[in-house]
């Protein structure tokens, strides 16, 4: 029996689909993965007023902030990927994405120019401190844990074959494969990407580009450098956790070909469409043994 159901979360649509449970096993199962991407919506939104990450952006360089073990979980993959890509992926970028007008500007003190992932201190017990005034945003990632963590639940629930869709960040774990259709936003462009017990996640910069003080700005931006990624260009990761491929996308953005090594550590797989250049698939073929 196929079981499925869409809610409004983390800013998009997420739908579950579930098979091998009978409808009420299925819904239960539902409702209780509903429940996990609900908890994330609330701690890790830069817009919901009581979230972890409004609390650390307000107080955390006044004292050491405790979090969510959900949050803690999260901060800690984004401390990892911003180590890995010596700070291309740096959840501190709130500051910018807020000046350019693409996330609100929310109550804490002004920031640090200077300030970077390297200020964010993860301490014992589940508490966080900034080490100077920091604006973190973890939405380039909490949506790929969020994925994880309702596919973790369906799995714990018996599902044979479960697919959570977040708005573009897809896990998919069963006995078949699925045919996900990537929304490549170009006139005669189409693709389809087949995907068996993994995840996938894209980003794109043409929705929310504008031109701020006479410079094209863009939803992604390069953390170690705080300039706009490429905003005409689409990316697509394929990885085993919906995490991985979630962060991965804002490094492949920024760095393309350059991202080579760090797809190849968390054995992933990026597709590449800019509308100069055409596909480019990565690591390449030649560099991939």
């Amino acid at each position: 029996m196929i079981v499925e159901r869409t809610q409004p979360w983390l800013g998009t649509y997420v739908s579950i689909r579930v098979e091998g449970l009978d409808a009420v096993e299925a819904n239960s199962a539902i409702t209780a993965a509903f429940e996990h991407t609900a908890i994330v919506h609330r701690l890790m939104s830069f817009h919901e007023a009581d979230s972890d990450v409004t609390r650390l952006n307000r107080e955390g360089t006044l004292r050491a902030v405790t979090v969510h073990p959900s949050t803690f979980a999260v901060l800690q993959w984004a401390q990892r990927f911003a180590s890995l890509s010596h700070g291309c992926f740096d959840i501190s970028v709130g500051a910018e994405l807020v000046e350019w007008g693409l996330l609100p500007s929310p109550c804490g003190s002004v920031t640090s120019p200077s300030g970077s992932w390297r200020d964010i201190e993860l301490l014992p017990k589940g508490q966080v401190l900034f080490h100077r005034p920091l604006w973190i945003d973890l939405g380039g990632i909490a949506k790929g844990y969020a994925v994880d963590k309702a596919i973790e639940c369906l799995l714990e629930r018996g599902a044979e074959h479960c697919v959570v869709n977040a708005g573009g960040d897809i896990r998919v774990q069963g006995n078949r494969t699925e045919l996900i259709r990537l929304q490549v936003e170009s006139p005669g462009t189409a693709a389809v990407v087949e995907l068996t017990n993994g995840s996938v996640a894209s980003s794109c910069g043409w929705q929310r580009k504008r031109c701020i003080g006479g410079k094209l700005r863009g939803p992604h931006l390069d953390g170690a450098d705080r300039t706009t990624s490429w905003t005409d260009r689409f990316v697509c990761v394929v990885a085993d956790h919906c995490v991985v491929a979630d962060a991965l996308t804002k490094v492949v953005m920024a760095q393309g070909a350059q991202s080579a090594n760090l797809l190849r550590q968390f054995g992933a797989t990026a597709h590449v469409f800019d509308p100069g250049g055409g596909w480019m698939h990565l690591p390449a073929r030649e560099d991939a043994g």
